[in-house]
């Protein structure tokens, strides 16, 4: 749990971002065109998206890995093991839920031991892996580690019970950190 919660706190200092984000997704069933896309983040969970057009975006890959979220919904952690990801050090931790009802569920998390950057999830529901998602970071501004691809992995059947999966992929440019967003931005966006 500490190495989450260094986690957790090495995003603390971002406050806001906007971003340029280039969308591509590959799946069978499902033609959406590359889209690109500016998105809002304000702390804790507010996002807001401008696009041509439909896009497809995980809202976890906008909220820094989400691990604040998961850490409400999943308050048991354990160290799996550490090795290297990415040529990165990590420690590999998996969230397990403390709720009867999340059906075997859980979060795998490999955290980056070095700079608490989180570097790939997935998340489980008993034996099935719904979702990876992988993450590159650069810094930006000089100050802030934030995230400059994120490949998301759907499984089979995660989204319609009927679909064959694919895979979601996002380019993050153009970052502004921490400018003070107005919540006017995000009304009505949930």
């Amino acid at each position: 749990m500490q190495m989450v919660e260094r986690a957790l706190r090495a995003t603390e200092q971002v406050q806001d971002y906007t971003a340029t984000v280039a969308v591509t997704v590959d799946a069978p069933n499902l033609q959406i065109p590359r889209r690109t896309a500016k998105v809002y983040y304000k702390r804790p969970d507010k996002v807001h998206v401008e696009s041509q057009g439909l896009t497809v975006i995980p809202r976890d890959a906008l909220l820094l890995g989400n691990l604040a979220d998961h850490l409400q919904q999943h308050t048991s952690a354990s160290l799996m093991g550490t090795g290297q990801l990415g040529g990165r050090p990590v420690h590999a931790i998996k969230l397990s839920p403390t709720d009867a009802d999340a059906q075997g569920g859980r979060v795998l998390v490999w955290i980056d031991s070095e700079r608490y950057l989180l570097l790939k999830s997935e998340i489980w529901r008993g034996s099935n892996k719904m979702l990876t998602a992988r993450f590159e970071h650069a810094r930006v501004a000089g100050a802030h580690w934030m995230p400059q691809r994120i490949v998301c992995d759907v499984a089979a059947g995660s989204l319609t019970g009927r679909d064959e999966g694919g895979r979601i992929e996002l380019q993050f440019s153009n970052y502004r950190i921490n400018t003070g967003l107005p919540d006017s931005i995000f009304e009505g966006n949930g």
